[in-house]
């Protein structure tokens, strides 16, 4: 059995506790939460035998962990880590997407982490979805033959007038916060580019931006942009898609759909759309999309069998990579 701690009780903090809790060989232990009406309102709903604290350092000391999953503001999780880490080597890690807010940061928790015993991992639960997983078997079985160009985009309507939450203030904007699951999609299709150069605008918000455009051009010559923008009206959800066009043919995969259009070595065409309902996406526990109960549980996995799952400290850190030489090569767009 796996003793958890869980810091940070919002959205993902509670999401994470309910999968990770309704595991077999895994049960949510203490949780660290600074603020004290969540607090309170947590102790009146959750089972009696989970430990609260207001202090990170105090629940590693005092509670038997084997495991610690990071759901805190972003600029925190390096700090965090590094504390963790120093406090106990033999824990395993979960970080919330993106693992760091800059490139030297994730240095740092890939530093920490190689003094880590245990597993570490990034919440990037798009690897987990079956659609994305599928286009990234069509491209690596070559059907799209050589690849030309690429475009994608993270699209949703977060942010359509000025906000008060601190991802509008200090979390970075759009591209610490909607960008990331693009960017590593992008990554574990193609691997790292050769050059990146990109844009940015503000619409509503003052201290961070709104939009990013970034083009990119890898090794192989395959070159593409993506678009990454929270004031899109009309995308209620968050969207994600990745359009590829090869000299045989092209996918277009987002969250619901796989559509490939490609012609085989014998002339044969292939057109197909394969919906999300297609695939088997059952699940042990279901609290949210199918993909966060796979991450989970490839987490856990990845505990016992001691092995590096790919959304590791290690590669996560690539996504920061990207987004720094993306603003590190922008201007910002005057409106």
């Amino acid at each position: 059995m796996k003793n958890i701690g869980i810091i940070g009780l919002g959205k993902m903090g509670i999401l994470h506790s309910g999968i990770l809790n309704s595991q077999p060989d895994a049960r949510i232990a203490a949780i660290c939460e600074k603020d004290k009406l969540l607090t309170r309102l947590a102790k009146n709903i959750l089972p009696k035998t989970i430990a609260f604290y207001d202090d990170h350092i105090k629940m590693v000391e005092s509670a038997n962990l084997d495991v610690v999953v990071i759901t805190t503001p972003i600029d925190t999780h390096v700090p965090l880590v590094m504390d963790l880490v120093e406090a106990n080597s033999n824990l395993s890690l979960f970080v919330e997407k993106p693992l760091a807010s800059s490139t030297a940061e994730a240095q740092l928790a890939c530093d920490a982490a190689k003094m880590l015993h245990g597993i570490h991992m990034v919440g990037y639960q798009k690897r987990f979805s079956p659609v994305f997983q599928r286009a990234r078997e069509v491209l690596s079985n070559g059907d799209l033959g050589e690849l030309m160009f690429f475009r994608a985009y993270a699209f949703s309507s977060d942010v359509l007038r000025e906000a008060s939450a601190w991802r509008s203030k200090k979390g970075g904007g759009v591209l610490l916060d909607l960008a990331p699951h693009v960017i590593d999609l992008l990554l574990w299709f193609f691997g790292m580019p050769e050059s990146v150069v990109g844009t940015r605008a503000r619409f509503y918000s003052r201290q961070v931006d709104d939009y990013i455009h970034s083009a990119l051009t890898f090794d192989s010559g395959l070159r593409g942009y993506l678009d990454a923008c929270w004031s899109m009206r009309n995308f209620r959800l968050p969207e994600v898609s990745i359009e590829v066009f090869g000299k045989k043919g092209s996918l277009t995969v987002t969250d619901d759909f796989l559509k490939v259009d490609f012609e085989q070595d014998d002339g044969t065409r292939i057109r197909r759309v394969i919906y999300k309902q297609s695939f088997d996406t059952s699940v042990s526990f279901l609290l949210a999309d199918p993909e966060y109960t796979k991450q989970d549980e490839t987490f856990l996995r990845s505990i016992e069998e001691r092995s590096l799952p790919s959304s590791n400290f290690f590669e996560s850190a690539k996504v920061n990579m990207i987004m720094d030489r993306v603003e590190e090569s922008s201007r910002e767009v005057k409106r």
